[in-house]
């Protein structure tokens, strides 16, 4: 992430602000996605919760028993809203591809 910008957790304390969330499709079952610990920061008069810096999300998938083995890729979608100490920007949404080997 760019130097003075944050985007929220996924879990903010304000209803109006935009969560990050990581959604998947593809052959395989999302079995859990476990997103970054927060920290709290003051902007204006209000305290958020944010993740700045480079920071990762853990996804657990899970095959179905009738996935064949063999090469495939799972598709990703992660939403988000940059900020900064001033302004938010339009939420944004970026594609994630992720190649799995099933065996």
């Amino acid at each position: 992430m760019v130097p003075g910008f944050h985007v929220n957790g996924d879990k903010p304390k304000d209803e109006f602000l935009i969560p990050l969330k990581l959604t998947w499709t593809g052959p395989l079952e999302t079995k859990s996605i476990t997103y970054p610990k927060t920290e709290e920061i003051k902007v204006g008069n209000q305290m958020l919760v944010v993740l700045t810096g480079t920071f990762m999300i853990h996804t657990n998938f899970s095959a179905p028993a009738s996935l064949a083995p063999g090469s495939t890729t799972m598709t990703g979608k992660l939403r988000y809203q940059a900020c900064n100490n001033e302004m938010c920007f339009r939420p944004s949404s970026v594609e994630v591809k992720l190649p799995v080997v099933v065996e």
